[in-house]
């Protein structure tokens, strides 16, 4: 099979991102061929920006439904291949060059290295594919391609190939809680729908907790773990741990033992590294404060930087200062507190910005750099 050059065009739906529509613009110019972009009703400047850009500007109501402003824009793309993007996200290509060169042309599509918030170690996430009729968008929320990627990858024998390329999200670095009421009308609508839908039930179970609405919370998280049993997917396992360390973090909150639960977690996903530091802090929370300081060590000997891409993503937080800090808090049960006030100062030299940990530092004996 012959394979002439590749094109590719960056594909997003815009609604009042004026803050964050430049920056994307920026990351993609002169990287991709085509960028087309479906306002869905913006009044704040986002239309005047992308005009400015010279982008291939399109329109459609907003209906309920991210699905269908998407393959609007799949319409309306004259590449061979699309770059799925939101405004609040930015390209990277560790290479330089032209997008294209990270395409493999046999392939159906391939996995993007993201990073879904400032400070996280990447993930694996479907963001470019063939711009084939057969593969759209489906869903009202968190609209998802896989399933028509996987079929037209199946039919034609293509492939899904791992790229070195990058993709940063900032959209959830500030409050997004103004989002939960619009997103918690779309999940119960698409829920019924399509339950087996994973994601949906972990999106509810955090929307609801946003809301403050507990029950209903821990509630949502539990249906949705039911419909894991017997799934062995990747991705399927990724979203039960983000399950299970819904309803961990909730046993905790709540003064209950949930290792019981974490250690049938970790037998499925035991690379679940928010899951060993939520073990951690269970440990600690039911006096075993020497077990806790080992799992504070394991997560300290960990360089995130060395993590293989896969399914889930962690707060590098996770590996440095508050690994340190859980590691002090077992020895200060151990009545070990010199060792607790140099794990503090250690968490200080690696988060300056927080006082607490100085503070402790100096009460237990740890040495401060003078510079903080």
């Amino acid at each position: 099979m012959m394979h002439g050059r590749v094109t590719i065009s960056a594909a997003m739906i815009v609604k009042n991102e004026a803050r964050f529509l430049p920056g994307c613009l920026d990351s993609l110019a002169g990287r991709v061929d085509e960028i087309v972009v479906v306002d869905t009703g913006s009044t704040d400047g986002t239309i005047e920006i992308a005009e400015q850009a010279g982008v291939h500007l399109l329109h459609q109501a907003w209906r309920g439904d991210f699905a269908g402003p998407r393959n609007f824009g799949l319409d309306h793309v004259r590449t061979g291949w699309v770059l799925y993007i939101d405004a609040d996200e930015r390209l990277g290509l560790p290479r330089g060059g032209r997008l294209a060169d990270y395409i493999d042309p046999v392939a159906v599509a391939g996995f993007v290295r993201f990073r879904p918030k400032t400070n996280f170690t990447r993930y694996r996430e479907w963001r470019l594919f063939r711009a084939d009729r057969r593969i759209r968008f489906a869903g009202m929320i968190h609209e998802t391609a896989v399933p028509a990627i996987k079929a037209v990858g199946r039919l034609e024998g293509w492939p899904v190939v791992q790229t070195d390329v990058e993709i940063d999200h900032l959209g959830y670095d500030g409050d997004i809680s103004h989002k939960h009421p619009r997103n918690l009308a779309l999940l119960e609508q698409a829920l019924p729908g399509d339950p087996d839908r994973l994601f949906y039930w972990h999106h509810l179970a955090e929307t609801y907790a946003g809301l403050g609405r507990w029950e209903e919370a821990e509630k949502a998280a539990r249906q949705g773990l039911e419909r894991t049993e017997g799934q062995d997917d990747d991705n399927r396992s990724a979203t039960a741990s983000l399950l299970h360390q819904f309803l961990v973090r909730s046993e905790l909150r709540q003064g209950r033992d949930p290792t019981g639960l974490i250690a049938s977690a970790l037998a499925r996903e035991p690379d679940d590294y928010a899951l060993h530091f939520l073990k951690g802090h269970a440990l600690l929370a039911i006096g075993q404060a020497e077990e806790a300081l080992e799992v504070a060590q394991l997560l300290r000997g960990i360089d995130p930087d060395r993590l293989p891409d896969g399914w889930l993503a962690f707060d590098r937080a996770l590996f440095a200062d508050k690994a340190c800090e859980l590691a002090a808090l077992a020895c200060l049960d151990l009545g070990r507190h010199t060792e607790a006030g140099g794990y503090f100062a250690e968490a200080s030299r690696l988060a300056p910005g927080v006082l607490a940990y100085r503070v402790k530092a100096a009460a237990f004996g740890g040495i401060v750099p003078v510079d903080q």
